[in-house]
């Protein structure tokens, strides 16, 4: 199935193969760019805000307790500070490898994230008791070109400006893509 809008019917998430999403026994939640964009989403908590059974550091504060009984608070690494399904932080990856998580999510480079919550079997090396956070890498559109420019702004002085080109060097064989963010 095609990508329409905030529709994606297929994912790589669940068995690393292009599979339906219907046909999968697992929860499998598909958030596109158009979908980021519109919404203004930037990174991996914003998303969380919207989807069922997450929690990012807007919704949920990871405290540890150090050595000395002191609890610290661990929202300073938005990353890793969330949990799915209450359970325990999501691993991160991109194009379904395992990522550090310490390059954060930004919608420039992606075009859908993809939320698989629990354990999955099927992705051998990515399945932790939380789930995994995929995020699907940008690709060239080999059938034709796209170009977008974007600038924002908000209340508390910050702005963003990307722009966005994807060209056909020689249809349906060869593309090339570039991005750049200013932020």
């Amino acid at each position: 199935a095609e990508t329409t809008g905030y529709y994606q019917g297929n994912t790589m998430s669940g068995t690393r193969l292009n599979s339906k999403i219907e046909d999968l026994g697992q929860s499998i939640t598909v958030m596109t760019k158009e979908q980021m964009s519109d919404f203004a989403m930037l990174d991996i908590n914003d998303i969380f805000l919207y989807e069922a059974g997450t929690e990012g550091i807007g919704t949920y504060t990871q405290f540890e307790v150090d050595r000395n009984a002191s609890p610290t608070d661990n929202s300073l690494n938005p990353q890793g500070s969330n949990r799915v399904r209450g359970v325990g932080a999501a691993n991160l990856s991109f194009a379904n490898f395992e990522t550090s998580g310490r390059v954060p999510l930004d919608p420039i480079n992606i075009d859908a994230v993809e939320i698989s919550r629990g354990p999955n079997a099927s992705i051998i090396g990515l399945g932790t008791s939380g789930g995994t956070v995929n995020m699907v890498a940008s690709s060239a559109n080999l059938s034709r070109n796209f170009s977008q420019v974007q600038v924002r702004g908000d209340s508390f002085d910050g702005y963003r400006s990307s722009v966005d080109l994807s060209r056909v060097i020689l249809k349906d064989k060869l593309a090339l893509r570039g991005s750049a963010v200013h932020q």
